[in-house]
């Protein structure tokens, strides 16, 4: 699981991506390092359109790496890694945080 930690207005890490193993976070980390000047300006985004920009550029890196780099069998596949990334994303929002 690649996280993103918690900036701007998102009181919660930004869950980029879970991959099969640690060759394929890798190269998500490094496609993402490449692309950090637009992807800081969207995780400070507070606007819908910001945050949907934000999830497209994070879908499509993931993607790019997932079809560069095929899993080994007997991995989760794309879709399997899809719905545990949503289900791990709505966990960690839905975590109380304490106020300052």
């Amino acid at each position: 699981m690649v996280l993103h930690r918690p900036v701007g207005n998102r009181a919660t890490p930004k869950v980029c991506g879970v991959m099969p193993s640690k060759d394929h976070a890798d190269a998500l980390m490094s496609n993402l390092l490449r692309a950090e000047g637009a992807l800081m300006d969207l995780f400070y985004e507070a606007t819908d359109d910001g945050i949907e920009a934000l999830e497209a550029v994070l879908l499509a890196t993931w993607t790019s790496v997932m079809e560069r780099m095929p899993a080994a069998e007997g991995t989760p596949a794309a879709g399997e890694l899809m719905v545990e990334r949503e289900r791990i994303q709505a966990e960690l929002d839905s975590v109380k945080r304490p106020t300052r």
